[in-house]
């Protein structure tokens, strides 16, 4: 798999034929209806066996690259095992009370840019998060640049790799108990 990288404003490869891109839109927009309606094990049937999920802080290192996307720490650096256990304790209210009472998110995919690469399909987008807790008096907004690898299966399109560059250098949430 080559090494995504986020300091693009295209994805590399092959162009995709409409039907193609249309699928792509399809599924990271069914992607967002799973996680923003809470459906956690429907959103994880979603992903691949060797699914790689990164979620990155912003990492600001000099004043002539004043970005540097994918580099930094990873709030989330997580595998298919990893990702099984925190959806089954955010889908179970007596594990958690990080989501008890579940959070009220909704997720905007947008400027989705794809093409055929060697390993699938590379598609570029830009994410934001509306969160809204039942705890908090105001509502949170995250937004991120994201890479994804989707590969085709025999059960449709499935999602092989994640690296999401959040653009906030400082999260001001209680907790990071959701997907981007």
């Amino acid at each position: 798999m080559n090494a995504p990288t986020l300091q693009r404003a295209t994805p590399q490869g092959t162009p995709l034929d409409d039907a193609d891109f249309r699928a792509v839109y399809e599924f990271l927009n069914h992607e967002s209806d799973c996680l923003g309606c809470g459906d956690l094990p429907a959103w994880q049937a979603l992903l691949a066996p060797q699914i790689r999920y990164r979620v990155m802080a912003p990492a600001f290192l000099d004043a002539a690259r004043p970005r540097h996307y994918g580099r930094g720490t990873p709030y989330f650096d997580d595998d298919a095992d990893s990702l099984a256990i925190r959806v089954r304790q955010l889908s179970t209210p007596s594990f958690t009370i990080a989501e008890n009472p579940p959070t009220i998110a909704r997720h905007f995919v947008t400027n989705i840019r794809a093409s055929r690469v060697a390993d699938g399909i590379e598609a570029l987008s830009n994410v934001l998060v509306l969160r809204v807790r039942s705890t908090e008096p105001e509502p949170a907004i995250l937004s991120a640049r994201r890479v994804d690898l989707l590969v085709q299966t025999p059960e449709g399109l499935r999602l092989a790799s994640r690296l999401a560059q959040l653009d906030q250098v400082s999260v001001r949430q209680p907790n990071l108990s959701f997907f981007i």
